[in-house]
Order: C-alpha cells, then structure tokens, then sequence
C-alpha cells in the first residue's frame, strides 16, 4: 500500500538531514552537481539546450494566473504525497486538494482558448509544508514540491506550452521562506521587533517532509558581529532612512522579531522582520546570501525553461538587494538567449515608494520634468535615476494595487482605501502620474517599456462576483484594466467563471480560492459569514448564500460562461488595435461626473458618472503595429443604474470623442451599435473654425457600462464564439437502466455569428470515459439541425456576445460515465473567421448511485460484501479512471488503481489491532482524468446497521477538561444514519473542538462560524472551535448534533430550568438554612469589628534591665554584660554545641557580632542623620539597645550632608558590566558599633530626605543596588569573626551570594513587603544586562534572585534563607505581619514559615514588672480625665472649630496617601457629619499622592461646608500635644500598616483608636475592622460601621479605655530577647546546613570581584507561579493566599511620621518622613501575574519621579578615588550613556494630573458635594479610576495617531490595510465636466 511506501520515505528522511544534494530527491532536486560544496557551486541541466526566446512585447502576452492546487488534480497519486492525513482532504478547503502540473497541462486549450499568452503560477514551485497549499512558505530552494509533480512533468509541461505558443512565468519568494526558526523566549508567541535582535533556535516542527526540520543552505548564528553594517532603507515617501544598530549577528537571516501581516508598519522594519511570524527573512542584504540566491532561480530557468519570474513581497526586500538579485537573474537569463526575460514584482504600497523599486529607482527629486519628457528619456539621463546603468530591478508591478485600489472605490466600495505617496484616483490622471514617477526603460533593450500587470483579483483580495451586481463590477473593472490602463493584462483564474466563494477563515482577510474541478468542498462550505473588516457595510450578495447554489459544486472549465465570453473578446480586440495594447498617449476627453460622500471613507470623496477617454500611441515616440492603429475612443459609466447623458453639442458640456464631427463610430462591444458625431463648437485644429470634433449628442450606458468605439471604416467583426451548450457544462443527466435514453443524449450548441453548418459538425469529436463499460458515443446525422436562435437567452452582462445561431443533435451509443465533447475551431457560414479555439465541454450521465454523476450517493452498503471469506467491493463509479481504498478512515490508502469491477480487499485491512470500532467500514476514492478530480468518495459497512463516515466523535473542551474530566463524556452517541450527538452542560458561553481518532491534530471546529465543521492544518492558530452561547430559556443545556456527511453541526436546547429549580430548591434548602447561619457566624467573626476594650497582655519581666537613658555620644550606661542576665536562648536551648566551634553562639566567650546596612541611618556623635523613618529607627535601637553586641553598620554618604572626617580604609572594588570601579570606604568607632561610610558618586547622587534611587526597574537603579550589595559582601569579607548578616527589607538582599560557596548565616526582617526590588528578566538581552550590572552569574540568578519574569531581591533573601537555612530567619515587624505577607506575596512562598519579631516603642525602655497589674484591674485615671476638657478646648481652639465640651473630636495625623486611608475619611465623613452632629473633624499631615491631593480637595469642601466642626491642613505642621491628648478619637484607617506605631502613640495620650486592624494595628484598646478585603467599598462600610460604633460608646467606657491605653507597654526588652534567640536559631541551622561551606574567620580577607565570566546562553529560565506551600507547627495561615498587587515603585523605604517641616502644599515629588515605601506612591496594582511588571511598575513611579534626575548624569562630579582602575563620575555615567538602549530603560506613560486639570474638575464637582454622593461619582478611588483610564485612552489614540504615518501592507501580498493618506495624496474633486 501507498501508506508503507509514504512512511518508508519518511523514516528514511529521519537519518537524512536535508542536504546540498540527495541521491533519494533526483527527482525533484534541481541541483545535479553532487560535489557542490556551497550553494554557490549548484547547477543545473535541461536535456533541450535550446531555450525559448522571451517574447519582443510581453503587452502583447495577457497573463493568466494560476493556483496549481486549486486548477486540476491530473496525478492523484501526488495529493497526499506523504501519507499523511494533514495533506489533503476532499472534504476541506484549508488544506490542499490536488491539483498538479499534470491537471494543468490537461487544460491548456482552456487557457489559450480566451486569448492568454502566459501563465503565472501563484506560489513557489519548491517544497513547502506538507499542507502548505499557496506554496509561499519554500523549505529548500533547490528541491520541487512532489504534490505538483516531477522536474521531468514539469519539462514536459513547459515544453509543450511553449510548443503553444504560450510562456511560463514562477513565483519566487526571495526574501523569505518558510517557518523553521524561532526566537529564543517566543517560540510560542511573537517577539516584538528589536534592532538588538533575538537569539534564535530551530523549532522542530512535526510532520516534514523528508526531515527538512532545518534549511540546507542558510546558516543561523546568535553571535554578534559589530562591525556590521546596516543596508540603505527608504520610507514610503522616498527618502532614505537613517538605522542605527549594534551591529548585527552572524546569521543568514534577519533574527529582529516578528511583524504582523495586517497593520502599519515602517517598511524598513518589515524588510528586516519575520513575516506574519509565518515566513522566515533572509538577510538578502548580506553578501554571502545575495550571493546564493540568484544561483536559485538561475537553476531554475536552466533546468525548467521559464519566461519570467514574479518576486511575492518583493518590496519587503531591501532595494539595493532586489536590484542585485533581479540584475543577476536578468543576466543568467540573458546568456540563455531570453533577452527579454520579465521581472516582475509585488509592490502594495504607494507608488512613491514602489518606484525606488521599478527599473533603476527613481525617487521624488528625479522626476523628468513632463509626460513627454519621460517617453523621450534614454539610458545615458542618469540623472532621473537612482541607480547606475544596468543596475535594474524589476520591470513592473505585478498586479498594479494603487489601480486596484481605486478601481474599488471606482466601482462602489466604502472604507479607508488609500495609502500614502501614492498616484491620483483618476485612471488616467494616475497613469500619467507614473509614467513621470517610474522607470519603464527596458532593462536589456533601453527602450520605453512599459510592463506593469493590470488586474482586478488576485488570491489575496476579493471576488467582485459575490457583490451585488458583481459580475457587472467585474466586467467594468476588467474593461478598466484591459483596455484602459496601459501595460499587460493580468487575469485571475475563475474571473471568468464569475467566482464568488470565499476560503476566508478571518473578517480581516477576505481571498477566494475555490477549486475549478468538480468537488462539493466549495459547496459545503460556501455560505460566508465573517462579513469584512476592511470595508464599510461590504455589499455581500451571492457569498453569502454559495452553500445553496449546486453550480458551484460543477467543473468550472466552462467556455460559455458569459464572463469569460467577454474576456476573450477584450483579448481579441488588444490584438486587433494597437492602440489597446500599446498606446501609451491615454487622454481623458471629458468627465461628467459628481462627488459623493460614502459613510465609511472618512470623508474621502467617490467620484459617480461619466467619462470619455482615447488611448493613442505617443506621436513621434511610438509606432504601432498591426492593421488598425488609429486612436480608439473608451465611454464608461460606474453607476449602479441605466443613465442617458444628453447636452447640447454647443454648449459647455457636450459629450467630446477623439473624432472630428460626421464621423460615424461603431462600438465594438455588444450590440455593436453606430453613432453619427454632431459638430461641436471645439475646433479639430484648434483655430476657431471647422471641421470640429465630434459630439455625442445623447448616450445611454447600462449600470456600470462601457463602449469601445472606433470609426466604422475600421470596425473589425468580433470572432465567433460558443456562447452556449445544452444540457448545459457539466449536466449531470440520470438514467435507468435500460430505459429509452439510456444510451443516447441530446446537444445543443449556440454561437454569436452564423456558423458553417458542415464545419461545426465536423470540428465535434468525443472522449467518453466510462471506466471499458461501452463504447465511443456518436452523432446520429439524421437529427442535425442548424438555425438561427431567435429567443436567445439572455445575460446580464449584455457587452458579452449572445448567440444568434445554434447547432443541434442526438449523441447515439453514450454509455455512463463522463463525456468530453470537444469543440475544434469551427468557422463561420462565410468561411473567413474561426473560433481560434479548442473547446471541452462536459456532461456526466449515470444512475443515481454512481457517485462520479451524483457525488451526494456516498454510502452504499450494497457493494460491499463478504463472500467466501473474502471481503469484495463493487464498483459503480462509471467515468472514473482509478480507485484507492482504506480500511480505517483514512488513516491510510491503498495504492491507486486502475479502475476494475470487482475488487478484493486483503482480509488483514479489517482486522487491524487498531481499528477500535465495530464491524467493518471501506473508503473507497475514485479519480478521473477528463474532470481532473479525485473528490468523490464511497463508503460502506459490514456488521454495522447505520451509516457512517467515521468511527466516532469526540468533544472535548473547557467543560470536560479538554476530554480529560472523566466525569464528562466525550464520545458523542451515534443516533442514526450520519448523525451524532452528545448532551452538554457547562458554563455559558463555551467552545469545543471535535476529534476523530483521539486527542491529536486531527480535529474539525468551525472557524468561520457557518454551521459546518472546518479542519484546518495542524500548525494553525486559528481558534477553530464549536462555539456556544448560553441556551434559551428555559433550557439548561445543549444537545450537540452533526452530521458526518455534510459536515453540519447544529444546537437542540435541552432540559427545564423551572423544574430543574424546584428540585434544586427543595434539596438545598436545608443545606442553604444551615449555609446561611454558618455564613453570618462566619462574618461576623471574620468581618466583625473588634472592640478592643484591654489592649495587649502585659509580660512579667524575665530579667532585670535598667533603663537605656542619654546618648551614645559619649558613653552608655546600660550594659548587658553583667552576669545577671541570661539570654532566652539559654532557657529554651540547653544541648551542647557538637562540632567545631565557628563563633557565637558556640563559643560563650564570644560577643555576637553583627552586620547590618541601611540606607538611611544615625550616627550618633556626629550628628548625622540620613532619613530617619521606621527602618532607620529600630536600626539606631540595635545600636543603642543591644549593647552586649558587636555591630558593623555599613551606611552610604549622600550628597547634601557634610561628614566629619572617618578613619580612610581600603577602597572597595565592584564591578559593573564587567568593569571595576572603587568605592572609597570610611569607619568610625563608637562603643560597640562600627560604621563602614560607603562614598562613591553613586550614593552621592541621593540626599538627606531621600536616599533611595527614584526608581527600581531601570539601568540606573540597577547599578546603584549592584553597588551597594558588592560593597556590602566586601564588607562582610573585611571583618573577621561577623556571626549573623540582619538584612533589613530587600535592599541588601543580594549581598550573601556573592560570597557562595561559602554561606554566612542571614536573618530578614520584613518592614515592608510590598516592595521587593524588581527588575524585568522576560528576555535574553534582559536577563544579560540584569545579571552583568549586578555581577551575578545566570546559575545564581536562576536559583536564588529570579522569581517569575523577573530579578526580585526580596525573594533572593527568601530563597537564600529557604536553601541555607531551611526556612529559619524571616520575620515580619508585627505579630501579624510577618503571616500576612507570607500569604500575601508569593516571592515569599519558597518559605516554609514566616516569624515574628514585633517592633518595641523605642521609649519603653525601662525593665518588665515582675508583678504587672492586671489590665481589668487598671482604674480611670481620674487626675488625667480631669484635664481633659480643657485640652479639648485648647485643640478645638487650634483648629478654628466650636469650642464644644461634648463634641465627639475626630483626629487623623499622618501622611495623605492611600496606603494610610485619608480618601476613606474624606468619602465617609460627609454622611457622618450630615447625620452626627456632635462630630468635629480635624486632618492634619501632608499630601503625598494623588489620594491624598484629591481627600485635600474634598476635605476642603468640608471646612467650607461646616467651617464649625471641620478643619483640615494638608501640610507638613508641628502639632501640639494637646492635638493628641485632647481628641476623643485618632483615625487610622489604613489600608496596610506593618507595625503602626502611630496608634500606641495617641493611645498612650488619650486618643482611643479606630481603624483598621491589620498588621500592627488593633493592639490598643479601641475599635478596629478588619482589612480581609482592600476593596474601597469595603473599607468605606467597615470604616463606617467602626465609626458608628465608637461613638456608641458611653464617656466611662472611654475613660477606662484611655487609661488602659496609658498602661500599655511594648518593651524594647522584649525586643532585645527575641532577636538575640532569632539570630541564635538562624546561625545555629544555618551552619550545621552548610558543613565545610559555613562562614568562618579564614575566609575573610580582600577578594577581588571578578567580571561575570561570558556565555552563550542568556535566555531566561522559565519559573511557573509558585503555589503556597503548607504552613508547618510554626506558622497558621490568617489570610487567604493571593497574589498581590504589582508593585507600583520600589523607591525608598519606610519614614517616620515627625511632622515638622512645612514644604509646599501638594508635593507630590517626595517627603521627608514615611513609615512605609507607598509613601512615593500609593495606588495600589490590579494584582495581575508579574510578565507585566514593566507596565505597573513605570506607571506608578513615574508619579512621583517624573522630574527625578538621572543620578548617574546629574550627580556631583566627585571621583571615586585616586586609584588605578576606573573611578571617575564620567566613567560611571558613561555606562548609562553608552547603555542608552538598554532594555531596562524603558518608560510607560503614566497618570500624575502634572498639570491638575483633573483636581480642577474634581473640585468643581465638589460644589455638589452631599452624603449621597460623596460615596459615589465623587469617591475619590472612582473618580481617579475614571480619570486614569481617560488618560490612557488619549494616549493610546495618540500613539496611534503618531503610527499612522508609517503606511504598509496587511499582508505584504494584501493591500487593504491602508493607514491614514497625507492630504496632498488625497483626490481633489473635479468639476461636474472637463474637456
């Protein structure tokens, strides 16, 4: 069978790559030079040496293009060459169906027989994918495509059209190829376009014919070459544009990424780019390459003989390189004696621009001067070319797109139909336009040549016939094309058929390419429903309905049809008058004509009515050959109706011809009318008197009609031509047999003229196939009959000859089968005049099974029997030629055969372990050589009771897990005769996708939505999906029907919702009762507001600690070094220390010490404060507190501080993309603390207030943590004997993995988790730079830093600690804290568990009570209440408010940001001041973001709405501490808070809290809501509840509750213990981990850092999300895992809340004081994955640093040191400078209101500010959502906008996705007539 012999083919391929030459490819392998060491050295033979010489006029050579696959399938045996079943199917039309150069050798009379001189085969003749149809896609340019036949069919072919007369013209794909190659990080998706380009890599795809997995000939390379220089790119308006790039890689082909086919692109960026991410680019523009390819196609003119090439996408090569390429092909030609070898090219876009392109190039400054100055032009006027002398490229267009594009808007179409720098709208106006604009010089001869391909349709656009009047457009467009446009007519095939069918599957991209044989494919899947993107409201007429019309189910090689009647009678009149096929003078003579305004054109006008044009030769430049070479006069009309123009032949708008007055003209169309020319008052010789030019005084024009009109003394007679055949071309005629016509037929022909009677019955002769069954069919002369027709029938297209004479007669001895009748140049009653062609005609007779005639008969279990053991098929397909058969669907064929009646199958076909259904099926697939189709197939069944074509059906999709959900069915249920159906319940809507023989490629969806299943190629992207929407009420499913022969599927609702839900309610309503009582209790646990009434539990003191009081600026007087005191460590861990003894712990004689840095700091005799916030705060309390520790604190200098002199140390060496740079280092002494004083320009570029980098995803930013983490490690490296690293937040996160292997035991304490330092990784050039400037290698950034996409230094502690230390050593600031973020952020979910180490106050430093008092024991301090009135009144006072005693006094002091919750107060107070009276309100602190501008604004309306109960400050103010002691209430309602100083504060002085408890939060005594939801209408109804509740509460329950609050304690004691045994715990495991490797004493030392050794590979590792692991005994969960919210800036870390500097008001910019990092930016993420990192984190910090400088390029021009290697401030910026692309400088427009248009409107709307509306469109959070998408919105349509100048192809074989025209492109209109 042809299965072992296609699988054997393919198993040998797999140890054969492909090569330069293959010994098992003589066939198809046009190179024969089996030594060819380099493609350079490939040739190839032609036995026939003699060459065919080009043809002198190819004007004179009509082309007609071809789509071999789709014409005639003449060798089925090549359909699916490969055995495969992803080749061809005959059911489909996605994949290939067949046709072969054989097919198309079978047709030629067909082709030549409607005037064609050429042939052009759309699609390369090279071997493509195994389904790649079209053939654009070539995987070698030396080796045939075996699905179109051998090299020798394709000689023989050739040879033959040449013996016709006829020429040969290929497609050439010369900048691309096929789909091999991907880019490295986007081998699934596609890679944006980048000048730095990818790394790339082969993709192995399946199913290769013959392992062609990589291409031969062609070299990728991923190493850079940086001498390499760029080509000369152009623009579309003809300059030269200016690309710079870093050099190039060493490649054969353009690795820059992919470009879309569809969209506006530079044409430079396409030239250089993966095309639709479909077709490889070649680098034609390298030298190595350019060299190859014209070997190629010089191969392919040797060994095959072809005219002409046509280059697809030839303006996506480079200029030079197409001039290159083309020069040589034309010159390989030339010494084959074809000196007239044609070239032409694709060219969508402008003229402008394809003009740099035709000939030697011509751009806007070389412009002859005229018309005739152009056709006057010679060789040696160099200076209208752009090229030298014989450096051409191609000689025309092939298929003239800015003709077609205004032939669309011509002929009715509607939509943006323009490109830029292209030619005028008007045809005439447009070919005189390029005549000037192109170079027509011919290339060898130097003589004006104009070679341009003028066509109305193409496989990439489409059919004018499924419009409405379409085949009337068609016509009209044709005559345009034909006989109006000068240059070669270029036809399209089934243009003359008037196709109308669609293969379309996208609305995006409307082609048809129907089949000519006979097949149901078309048919079945012809009723098109995508409608059109490209044009507005398209007037879709036939298309839309194909699937109804059986006509399209016919052979379509028809020489009747009406279209292709009038196409051979435009061929013969380009022969008949020169002026048609040559002239060049084409002159509109007038224009009666009107604008109109269509609503989809953007105001582009169409211009409706009349014009009158002459086509001439040029006088004195051309002479025209042939009998009639006058001037021919063209009318023509683009209305949809029948119109008269009728003027007064002396009046301004008389009818003008080319012809002086009396002349009489006839028309050479139909009806071939006569018109007298009136006199004129226009003088024939222009001075003043007669004879004057000819006037049409009245014309009449059909809709869309035209004339051809001529002298009547040189008016030739049309041809005669068969205008008709009864019982019509491919009648499908029914017999029975033995019946009276059951061998005989009767015909009919009709012809235009009288025809000789004797000649037409002599030129019929006959070719019945009917597979040896009878004999040769006859004319039985006694019923010949020949007449006049006098009813003709009549077409629409009246211009077609109709018939005037018909011969008749009865065919005798016709048995079944088909039958050619052939038609051999009959002549005319008089003699003189032929047919000039051979024509076929078919007509298929049969009983209704036999499928040949009836393809519906497709199943017949009667032939297929069992008899004798043997299993027997009889045949009854009568016509066809040849049979194959299989026993398994298709899965594999026998070898084709020649037809036979009985055929016995091997019994072994059945009983194949495989076949996993019952009985037994047979295909049977006949092919027939006079309807060149193998499409029809036959199946039967044994033991099987109904019908079926196929084994089963299997659904699968979300709904069933994609077949996987057992739970689900999938296979569908067999119902009945070819029809299958499966029940479906999901979630609506749903898709799924039907499979046949499993879960593999083999599956049907229905792409283009039509109701019938569509299988598309395996590599497709296309979602080819059933899709459902929801049922109708009241069903609940879906029952899912299709029918295996038609391929329909349709949907049956099913089932009841009504009763559905009252059985639903009746077995839930217990469950819901219980559900619901669960809930409340729930929520009210988990969302109810927590009235804390004792504050924390109070610890006994565990050891005596005497109070830290004064400074360390001279000496402590606390000390822990006395004896009394035993650490808890002690308590908890009596085991002795086994092992060597390294440090502390283990040696008692040793004092712990430990390393810790900051970036803001105190040192405390020097006065020097940086930044003292939170984190800066508990690291001075190390220092002062832990006086029984050694501590080394590394801290930066900044550049607003003047330091005192420290003692100098050695200089510390970095290095940064490879190269060292020094840091000058300082100590200074103080007790038992030790600063290590970092001074470099890196840190100096940051200040006192802000010392932090102003962003964390850019170059900048990254140098800055790279130095500071190697600083840091240098540092651990210097002092011998450190125990522990204490890494605070992210910031010094990095540095333990510089000293790997070696590992130093590390603790983290998460202040702020938030922000994690980000930088992107999401490709090879990202994860290079990011690991070079941070001098870390790809292995360690893999295992340890890369999270996700991305370089997270948090999440590099965590995974450090995870690996080293087993999960010990991290805490959160807060009980809670710590859990939260664990749950919160998944860089954290490589921990095991989180710890605690809560913050202490700073000012609790005194010992723990032995004997606390009990909380419930505490008494109202009666002394403090008493006082408390007056504080009140003083606060009151303060604010400017009512001095009220009983006024409930609500303070909120603290940054104006969202992460603190000001928007809530502000959005909930205006009903809470509308509804309590007694509330007084005061809001003091500074604005830090946009949350904050806005709460000022509208707090603002507050004062000015209750001036006596609200006041509000948005500054920086020093407050008195009345403000705290005096408010009965201290909001803080904080969206995230990790310790919350803040509330112990004002509780401590009688402020009770309410807010939210997170965090630290909640521990005072108070009211507190939970945050279990950031939502804002969340937290507003929680905030407001809280609120309410507080101020039920009675003045004695407040008392009470303040003096709890005064008692509350958070010792530093504590704090201290709890650290000691947290650092104890992470030493103790870290070390007994890490063995050898542990930090020791001998490991320290000066090392210098090394550069990052180089490599290859660069490409990220790709990491999933991780998924939180189990809590161990050590943690419990109190959250929800989640992902959280993108960080929005990774600026600073966390500030203090010391109010007492005043800057201006709203500066957003920075703060001075912060207890969190949001303070820089506090909108929070949308909690999407982190592949969008870039986007969330550039928006936010642009908020808040969108003026920041550069600290690389604006710092203080301070050097690093007076040391050898690199130390300046300008060798530093210079990084930055020289690193300008860098892919971590990347900026994204982001949303300040920088110019407070938003806060204008927001405070205007405020005007109307009520209870109502203050928690709806004037929430704050609402009112900036809305705000902030407004704003991207207008960027996104400026971004487009500033797109839209670059103009280019939806595809670049497609027009039609034209971007904006510049005006001075735009037609003008023209006045209502023109002479």
């Amino acid at each position: 069978m042809r299965l072992w012999t296609a699988l054997t083919s393919l198993c040998l391929a797999s140890f054969v790559a492909s090569s330069p030459y293959r010994s098992d490819l003589v066939q198809y392998n046009f190179n024969v030079n089996q030594d060819a060491a380099d493609p350079t050295e490939y040739n190839s033979t032609r036995s026939n040496t003699t060459y065919t010489p080009s043809p002198q006029n190819w004007r004179a050579v009509p082309i007609y293009t071809v789509l071999m696959d789709k014409f005639a399938d003449g060798d089925p045996s090549n359909n699916d060459y490969f055995g495969t079943m992803y080749e061809w199917d005959w059911r489909e039309t996605q994949l290939r169906f067949g046709g072969d150069i054989k097919g198309l050798a079978s047709k030629l009379d067909y082709i030549q027989g409607m005037g064609m001189g050429a042939i052009y085969l759309s699609g390369t003749i090279f071997l493509n994918m195994i389904w790649q149809a079209d053939s654009y896609s070539p995987l070698d340019f030396s080796v045939a495509d075996p699905h179109w036949g051998t090299i020798a069919d394709w000689v023989e072919f050739i040879d033959a059209l040449h013996a016709r007369g006829m020429y040969i013209i290929l497609d050439f794909t010369v900048g691309t190829m096929s789909d091999l190659i991907g880019f490295q990080g986007y081998l699934n998706v596609s890679a944006p376009f980048s000048l730095n380009e990818y790394s790339v890599q082969y993709k192995m795809p399946n199913y290769m014919p013959w392992n062609f997995t990589e291409y031969a000939d062609f070299t990728t390379s991923n190493t850079r070459n940086s001498s390499c220089q760029m080509p000369v790119f152009w623009d579309d308006s003809g300059n030269i544009v200016d690309v710079q790039a870093n050099g190039c890689m060493e490649s054969d082909f353009d690795q820059y990424g992919d470009m879309e086919a569809f969209g506006v692109h530079p044409d430079w960026q396409r030239q250089l780019s993966k095309f639709a991410s479909v077709q490889d680019r070649l680098r034609e523009w390298k030298s190595s390459v350019m060299a190859k390819l014209p070997v190629f196609s010089c191969m392919v003119i040797k060994a095959l003989d072809i005219d002409g090439i046509r280059v697809d996408k030839s303006t996506q090569v480079t200029v030079g390189g197409m001039a290159a390429w083309a020069t040589a092909t034309r010159q390989c030609a030339s010494q084959l004696g074809k000196t007239n070898f044609l070239i032409a090219g694709e060219v969508t876009g402008g003229d402008t621009f394809g003009s740099l392109y035709l000939g030697r190039g011509r751009t806007p400054t070389q412009l002859p001067p005229g018309f005739l100055q152009a056709a006057n032009l010679t060789e040696s006027d160099n200076e209208f070319f752009l090229r030298s002398q014989g450096d051409n490229a191609l000689d025309g267009y092939a298929f003239h797109y800015s003709i077609y594009r205004s032939l669309t808007r011509f002929l009715g179409m509607d939509g943006n139909l323009q490109v830029a720098y292209d030619i005028d709208s008007n045809f005439i106006t447009a070919w005189n336009q390029m005549f000037v604009n192109n170079d027509f010089l011919n290339a060898n001869s130097g003589v004006l040549d104009p070679r341009h391909w003028f066509g109305t349709s193409n496989f990439d656009v489409f059919r004018w016939p499924s419009l409405e009047n379409g085949t009337l457009r068609s016509a009209l467009a044709s005559f345009v094309t034909n006989l109006v446009m000068p240059g070669i007519p270029l036809w399209y095939y089934g243009e003359e058929q008037n196709f109308y069918l669609y293969d379309s599957t996208a609305s995006n991209y409307l082609y048809g390419r129907q089949a000519m044989f006979s097949n149901k494919a078309w048919q079945r899947h012809g009723c098109y429903k995508l409608g059109s993107d490209q044009y507005f409201n398209m007037p879709l007429e036939s298309a839309i309905v194909g699937c109804q019309d059986d006509w399209n189910s016919l052979d379509h090689f028809d020489p009747t049809t009406d279209m292709r009647r009038l196409t051979k009678q435009f061929m013969y009149l380009r022969r008949v008058y020169g002026a048609l096929q040559d002239g060049f003078n084409l002159v509109q003579r007038g224009n009666w004509t009107y604008m109109i305004q269509r609503p989809g054109s953007n105001g582009t006008a169409t211009e409706m009515g009349l014009w009158s044009v002459s086509r001439a030769g040029i006088e004195g430049v051309q002479t025209l050959s042939g009998n009639q070479t006058d001037q021919v006069w063209l009318l023509y009309s683009n209305l949809n109706t029948s119109y008269t123009w009728t003027y007064d032949c002396k009046g301004s708008l008389w009818i003008s011809s080319p012809y002086m007055s009396g002349t009489t003209v006839r028309n050479l169309l139909a009806p071939y009318e006569n018109y007298t020319l009136a006199d004129s008052g226009s003088s024939y010789y222009a001075n003043g008197t007669a004879p004057y030019y000819g006037c049409m005084s009245s014309i009449t024009l059909d809709p869309y009609g035209m004339k051809v009109l001529v002298p009547d003394n040189e008016w030739v007679s049309p041809p005669p031509t068969l205008t008709r055949f009864l019982p019509g071309h491919d009648a499908r005629v029914e017999v029975t047999s033995g019946s009276d016509n059951a061998t005989s037929l009767s015909i009919v022909l009709e012809f235009d003229l009288v025809m000789s009677c004797d000649s037409v019955t002599n030129s019929l002769s006959f070719n019945m196939s009917s597979s040896g069954i009878g004999g040769q069919p006859s004319i039985d002369t006694n019923t010949i009959s020949c007449a006049a027709v006098t009813n003709p029938v009549t077409s629409t297209l009246a211009v077609a000859p109709q018939s005037t004479w018909s011969w008749s007669a009865t065919l005798t001895n016709v048995p079944d089968g088909i039958l050619d009748i052939i038609v051999n140049n009959p002549t005319t009653a008089d003699g003189l005049m032929t047919t000039g062609s051979v024509d076929h005609l078919l007509v298929r007779k049969g009983t209704a099974d036999n499928i040949m005639v009836f393809p519906t008969s497709d199943y017949d279990n009667s032939a297929f029997t069992y008899v004798n053991g043997q299993y027997q098929f009889t045949h009854k397909a009568y016509g066809a030629d040849m049979f194959r058969y299989s026993g398994n669907y298709g899965r594999s064929w026998s070898n084709w055969t020649s037809w036979e009646n009985v055929t016995v199958i091997p019994n072994d076909i059945f009983t194949n372990s495989s076949n996993f259904w019952e009985g037994e099926h047979v295909m049977v697939q006949y092919w027939s050589a006079l309807a060149a189709s193998a499409s029809v197939v036959v199946h039967a069944d044994l033991n099987y009771a109904s019908q079926r074509r196929v084994p089963q059906f299997l659904a699968r999709g979300p709904y069933n897990s994609w077949g996987y959900d057992q739970g689900l069915p999938s296979l569908m249920n067999h119902i009945g005769d070819g029809l299958w159906q499966l029940e479906i319940m999901a979630q609506w809507p749903t898709y799924v996708q039907v499979n046949v023989f499993g879960y593999d490629d083999y599956y049907y969806g229905d792409v283009d939505g039509d109701g019938v299943m569509d299988r598309l190629p395996p590599n497709t992207v296309a979602p080819n999906y059933l899709n459902m929407s929801a049922p109708p009420w009241p069903a609940l499913s879906w029952s899912l029907t299709i029918n295996d022969q038609t391929m329909e599927w349709s949907l049956q609702p099913l089932g009841q919702a009504s009763l559905g839900a009252i059985m639903f309610g009746l077995l839930s309503s217990i469950p819901l009762i219980t559900g619901t009582i669960a809930a409340a209790i729930f929520m009210w646990s988990f969302y109810g507001i927590r009235h804390n009434r004792y504050g924390v539990k109070t610890s006994k003191g565990v050891s005596k600690y005497l109070p830290i009081i004064g400074s360390l600026g001279n000496k402590s007087t606390a000390d822990f070094r006395d004896g009394t005191h035993t650490p808890v460590g002690e308590k908890f861990f009596r085991n002795k220390h086994s092992g060597e003894i390294i440090g502390w712990p283990e040696n008692k004689d040793k004092r712990r010490k430990v390393l810790i840095s900051t970036l803001e700091y105190e040192i405390f005799d020097w006065k020097v404060k940086v930044k003292i916030g939170g984190l800066g705060v508990m690291s001075s309390l190390m220092g002062k507190a832990m006086t029984d520790v050694d501590l080394i604190w590394v801290v930066p200098k900044v550049k607003d501080l003047d330091y005192p002199a420290g003692d100098p140390a050695e200089p510390i060496e970095v290095v940064i993309f490879g190269e060292p740079y020094l840091i000058e280092v300082e100590t200074h002494a103080l007790d038992n603390i030790t600063w290590v004083i970092l001074d470099s320009p890196v840190f100096r570029a940051q200040t006192k207030s802000d010392p932090y980098p102003p962003r964390m995803d850019d170059l900048s930013s990254a140098i800055f943590y790279s130095t500071w983490n190697q600083a840091i490690a240098a540092t651990i490296r210097r002092f011998p004997g450190i125990d522990i690293y204490h890494i605070n937040d992210y910031h010094g996160a990095l540095a333990p993995i510089y000293l790997l292997p070696k590992v130093i035991p590390i603790c983290l304490s998460l202040h702020n988790a938030e922000f994690q330092g980000l930088w992107p990784l999401r490709t090879k050039e990202e994860m290079k730079e990011v690991c070079s400037a941070f001098n870390i290698s790809k292995e360690h950034c893999t295992k340890y830093v890369q999270f996700g996409n991305t370089f997270n230094l948090l999440h590099t502690a965590a995974s450090f600690i995870s690996v080293h230390q087993k999960s010990v050593g991290v805490a959160g600031v807060s009980d809670k804290y710590g859990k939260r973020s664990w749950a919160r952020y998944p860089a954290l979910w490589t921990l095991k568990h989180v710890d605690s180490l809560a913050n202490p106050d700073p000012t609790d430093i005194a010992a723990l009570d032995e004997n606390p008092i009990a909380v419930r024991d505490i008494q109202v301090d009666l002394e403090a209440e008493a006082k408390r009135p007056e504080l009140k009144r003083q606060a009151q006072e303060w604010a400017g408010i009512k001095q009220d005693p009983n006024a409930d006094l609500f303070v909120f002091v603290g940054r104006w940001s969202k992460q603190k919750g000001v928007d809530l107060i502000a959005d909930v107070m205006p009903s809470l001041l509308e509804k309590r009276p007694s509330i007084q309100l005061v809001c003091v602190g500074p604005v830090i973001d946009l949350y904050g501008r806005f709460a000022a604004e509208k707090l603002a309306r507050l004062m000015e709405m209750y001036p006596d109960r609200v006041y509000s400050k948005p500054e920086f103010t020093a407050l008195p501490p009345f403000i705290f002691s005096g408010a009965d209430f201290a909001l803080i309602p904080s969206r995230d808070e990790p310790f919350g100083l803040v509330a112990v504060e004002f509780g401590r002085k009688g402020a009770l809290g309410v807010g939210s408890r997170l965090g630290g939060l909640g521990l005072m005594p108070g009211w507190w809501f939970p945050v279990e939801s950031s939502s804002t209408a969340h937290m507003l109804s929680q905030l407001s509840k809280t609120i309410k509740l507080a101020l039920k509460s009675t003045e004695e329950e407040r008392a009470i509750l303040r003096a709890r609050s005064a008692v509350q304690r958070f010792p530093v004691i504590e704090w201290r213990q709890k650290m000691e045994d947290f650092h104890k715990r992470s030493i103790n495991i870290s070390r007994r981990i890490a063995g050898p490797n542990a930090w020791r004493e001998s490991d320290c030392g000066n090392v210098s850092s090394r550069p990052l050794e180089d490599t290859d590979d660069w490409n990220p590792v790709q990491q999933g999300m991780p998924t939180q692991p189990d809590w161990d005994a050590q943690s419990v969960a109190s959250a929800s895992p989640r992902f959280p919210a993108s960080p929005l800036s990774q600026a600073s870390t966390p500030r203090d809340e010391n109010f007492l500097a005043a800057p201006p008001k709203f500066n957003l910019a920075h703060s001075d004081h912060s207890d969190d990092e949001s303070s820089r930016n506090s909108v929070a993420g949308s909690g999407q994955a982190y592949n969008d990192f870039l986007e969330k984190a550039n928006r936010t910090i642009a908020k808040g640093q969108r003026h920041a400088p550069d600290p690389f390029l604006d710092a203080p021009q301070r050097p690093f040191g007076s040391h050898s290697r690199r130390e300046s401030m300008e060798s530093i910026s210079t990084i930055v400078e020289e690193k300008s692309n860098s892919p971590l400088n990347k900026a994204i427009a982001s949303f300040t209101d920088s110019d407070g248009g938003v806060a204008q409107e927001f405070a205007q709307k405020l005007q109307t500010l009520s209870a109502d509306n203050s928690r709806g469109e004037l929430s704050i959070e609402k009112f900036l959502m809305k705000s902030e998408e407004h704003f991207f919105d207008r960027v996104r349509k400026e971004k487009l906008s500033s797109a839209a100048s670059y103009i280019s192809s939806r595809r670049e074989s497609v027009w039609s996705m034209p971007g904006t025209m510049d005006d001075h492109s735009r037609p003008t209109c023209k006045p209502s007539a023109v002479v």
